[in-house]
């Protein structure tokens, strides 16, 4: 059995509604960091005013990722931004595929 895995941008309360597909994949470390790579998350959701105000910004977005990637390391999704991320596992049987 196969697995893919759907990744849906969406918002701060995971509704169906507002839910877009950002990307399909083939494992969960390819989701992971696609969403780590692409996130539409700003910096102030992650820091506060004074930490943004004395810290670079490359280092800023470095922590933002790898708060991101820790994350979604164990859950299948992120939680209590504007925009998240959702990862739903397909499970393709390949049987299925099989053309005669």
């Amino acid at each position: 059995m196969r697995q893919i895995f759907v990744v849906y941008e969406t918002d701060a309360w995971h509704s169906t509604s507002h839910r877009e597909c950002a990307g399909v994949f083939t494992s969960k470390w390819a989701a992971v960091n696609a969403i780590v790579k692409n996130h539409r998350i700003e910096l102030d959701e992650f820091f506060d005013e004074d930490e943004i105000k004395k810290t670079s910004k490359r280092v800023l977005e470095a922590e933002a990722r790898r708060r991101l990637r820790k994350e979604l390391e164990f859950a299948y999704q992120t939680q209590g931004y504007e925009t998240n991320y959702d990862i739903e596992v397909w499970n393709i049987n390949e049987w299925y595929l099989i053309k005669y």
